[in-house]
């Protein structure tokens, strides 16, 4: 089982795991997110 990052696309949530999440704890929104690496999770957890 290798967890990844997954940035959701319409409030930047970063969400670290096996599967990404079918709706955004944040935005509510669903299927929104895409997977990202490191670096990109890193960036957006700095904002």
């Amino acid at each position: 089982m290798n967890k990844k990052f997954f940035r959701c696309c319409v409030c930047n949530d970063i969400h670290f795991g096996i599967d990404m999440p079918e709706t955004c704890p944040t935005c509510r929104q669903k299927n929104a997110y895409i997977e990202c690496d490191i670096e990109e999770a890193t960036k957006m957890m700095e904002l």
